[in-house]
């Protein structure tokens, strides 16, 4: 597995993970997400709360395959900012 085919997945958890609101996001990453994939080509996803502020939360979003073996040491990752009014920040 390359890099590049991690990087759409990557992508998608970021636009599902910003599209949630501040206080949903507050309420599921009080301990941080781990996942599996279920399509054919097995990948982890972790989310992490790295800030959970009055006025915004800051997460990162990480993505790694087994397949790859450099993916577990340098995972892609990306992380976006969820304002209390709304905005996103990614």
């Amino acid at each position: 597995m390359k890099r590049e085919d991690l990087s759409p997945r990557l992508e998608r958890e970021v636009e599902s993970w910003s599209a949630k609101s501040y206080a949903a996001l507050r309420e599921e990453l009080r301990q941080d997400y781990h996942a599996e994939s279920k399509e054919e080509v097995e990948y982890h996803v972790e989310v992490e709360l790295l800030e959970n502020r009055d006025d915004y939360v800051h997460v990162l979003v990480s993505v790694c395959s087994p397949k790859a073996r450099w993916s577990c040491y340098h995972p892609l990752s990306r992380s976006f900012l969820v304002y209390r009014d709304g905005r996103v920040d990614k």
